[in-house]
């Protein structure tokens, strides 16, 4: 259907609405309801035609789950109104789970548990105002019982799948959000009915309580049809990995939710008797341990979050090499493990030649394509022992755990000979000689690569020493 279609089908919903709103009770008024449900459904398949025949089946039950319920107006005098207006429940429950499936992932685990608190402390009420009433009720018939228990039952089904669509969906779409809005109103009229029921209020004898009831149910179709108007939304799906989201709405609903149990049992304590203290444990229980298990599901997730970012704060972003803080980090470590085996341990301080000269030539994309490409080659050279970081700008430093100066010359060497394009560096060598500090070492490194730019540069220059005067000694140019 095409937007202009959309466009007529929301005027054409909207103007049903509001007639039916003036429309005196009796055939009339009854025909422009099933319509409005039947409009509703043809939009919902007519929003699937754009999909694949295999995705269309969840839309497809959408729409036959509200033809149902809006032919079970046509059905009482026959008495099948109830079985059709069940229908609903299972159709739906279907078409949404097949929806879920799709979406659903192991990282979204936490959108289950939010499902299952919002929906244990529904139950609770549920039971206590519906369901523990009609199962208690001896003046009606087990028919009876078993449909007025399936009505709160079909809404929790309903509640859970609802939040786990919200929960499970990408961000920013409309069809999920109107799904989810379709289905709140139709279950707010649900919850007027009960409330209704409660009171004991008389529908037949007051109209408008009847004609707000429908408008509910109606508004809720008319707006589900409308959300089958961008259906492909809900083949979209967050990458892989991505948490669910939370957010003050959520926590608020939550929040509301573990609330249920004491303000029942506040309820009855001011009623003067405590009529469901079973249950209400239950319920207590149920939704502590769902607490339990969030709270545990956020410490995990908070856990790996500060992993990662701790990896991320150690990492160069350009050339994924660890950066100058964790190689600085790892230095004494391996300094202090190198004098308890008595090995020998060097470093060298790596300086690309011309860097500056190769940025203003090939830009700097031209430059951090260089510096990508030297680090991957380098750090394919050098043993598995070694540490080669980005030290700053064209600067790299790399640690070499078991080399003295000839074998870490050597080892440079070899990386020298893959840096790619042709390009050329110096380099400074130091090993550590047992008793200077890490800064001191890195500084005689640091020395000696400004020796090897000196004389020439695309050489390495090893440090001599630590003495009064120190002097560079050239290893290979």
């Amino acid at each position: 259907m095409t937007s202009r279609g959309w466009r007529a089908y929301a005027i054409l919903a909207v103007l049903s609405l509001s007639l039916y709103q003036v429309i005196p009770d009796g055939a009339w008024r009854t025909t422009l309801s099933v319509a409005i449900g039947y409009l509703a459904a043809a939009a919902t398949v007519a929003g699937s035609r754009r999909l694949k025949p295999v995705d269309r089946l969840p839309w497809w039950l959408f729409a036959g789950g509200m033809a149902c319920n809006s032919s079970g107006t046509l059905a009482v005098a026959a008495g099948w109104s109830d079985v059709l207006y069940l229908a609903f429940y299972p159709a739906v429950a279907l078409g949404l789970a097949l929806l879920i499936r799709r979406q659903y992932s192991r990282s979204r685990r936490a959108a289950l548990v939010d499902a299952a608190t919002i929906t244990a402390g529904l139950g609770l009420l549920a039971w206590v105002y519906a369901i523990e009433p009609a199962l208690a009720d001896p003046d009606i018939s087990p028919l009876v019982r078993m449909i007025r228990v399936s009505y709160p039952l079909g809404d929790l089904i309903l509640i859970a799948l609802t939040v786990l669509l919200i929960r499970n969906g990408v961000r920013n779409q409309w069809t999920p959000r109107g799904i989810a809005l379709s289905l709140l109103i139709f279950l707010a009229g649900d919850m007027i009915w009960l409330v209704v029921g409660t009171l004991g209020l008389d529908v037949t004898g007051d109209p408008h309580i009847g004609r707000v009831i429908d408008t509910v149910y109606l508004s809720s179709f008319a707006i589900f049809g409308y959300a089958a108007r961008r259906s492909g939304d809900t083949l979209l799906e967050e990458p892989a990995g991505a948490p669910a989201r939370s957010g003050i709405p959520l926590m608020l609903t939550l929040a509301a939710a573990l609330l249920v149990a004491p303000a029942v049992l506040l309820a009855e304590l001011i009623d003067g008797t405590i009529d469901n203290g079973l249950a209400i444990a239950v319920g207590c229980t149920v939704m502590s341990l769902l607490v339990v298990t969030r709270m545990f599901q956020l410490l995990r997730h908070s856990e790996r979050q500060a992993l990662v970012v701790r990896e991320l704060s150690r990492r160069d972003e350009l050339t994924g090499l660890p950066n100058r803080r964790a190689w600085v980090d790892e230095l004494p470590q391996v300094l202090e493990r190198a004098r308890l085996l008595g090995e020998p341990v060097s470093i060298g301080m790596i300086d690309l030649d011309h860097f500056k000269l190769y940025n203003d030539r090939f830009g700097h994309p031209g430059g951090d394509r260089l510096l990508k490409e030297a680090s991957a080659a380098w750090s394919g050279a050098l043993r598995r022992s070694d540490i080669l970081a980005r030290y700053g700008g064209e600067e790299f430093i790399v640690l070499l755990p078991g080399a003295d100066l000839t074998q870490a010359s050597m080892v440079l060497e070899r990386v020298r000979g893959v840096t790619p394009g042709g390009e050329t560096f110096s380099a400074g060598l130091a090993t550590w000689d047992t008793r200077e500090t890490p800064d001191d070492l890195i500084a005689r490194a640091d020395a000696a690569l400004y020796q090897a730019k000196a004389t020439g540069r695309d050489r390495i220059v090893g440090a001599s020493d630590p003495g009064p005067t120190p002097a560079p000694e050239v290893v290979s140019a």
